[in-house]
């Protein structure tokens, strides 16, 4: 994320221009390979047993999701088109990743014909970034607490 923002800024100054079509088809057809890769490796057979209570808490994360994306995240980020569109990329990234986030956030868009330029700057930002250093502080505190 860093180095596409770096090069971005590089091309705007240099005056080049950026095709989004292309660089929007590469997009895609990157995260159509990640979901296929990821889904394929699954080895259904051996959550057998792990079916009911993995349904049971699936059902109680989507409920929660539903919660906190529209009376925290909608609601906070002003109750306007952009604000549905990071909500239903939270919700994509509480139930998955950020890849997830992203696939939601482009069926929304691509449903309404109107681009969310700000959704599409915060969440992948927020996603990628910020969380993947929550997570590294979490885990650290986590085996500290255990020592």
């Amino acid at each position: 994320m860093l180095a596409a923002s770096l090069i971005r800024n590089l091309l705007d100054l240099a005056n080049k221009k950026i095709i989004h079509e292309e660089i929007e088809a590469l997009g895609n057809i990157s995260l159509i390979f990640f979901l296929s890769m990821s889904l394929m490796s699954l080895k259904l057979w051996q959550l057998y047993e792990l079916a009911l209570p993995m349904l049971i808490i699936l059902g109680l994360q989507v409920l929660m999701m539903v919660i906190f994306s529209y009376y925290l995240v909608f609601r906070i980020m002003g109750k306007d088109y952009d604000a549905a569109v990071m909500s239903s990329g939270a919700c994509g990234f509480g139930l998955g990743a950020t890849a997830n986030a992203i696939a939601n956030m482009e069926a929304l868009t691509e449903k309404y014909k109107i681009k969310a330029l700000r959704a599409f700057f915060i969440v992948p930002i927020v996603g990628s970034l910020f969380i993947d250093f929550f997570n590294a502080f979490s885990i650290t505190l986590f085996m500290n607490w255990f020592k």
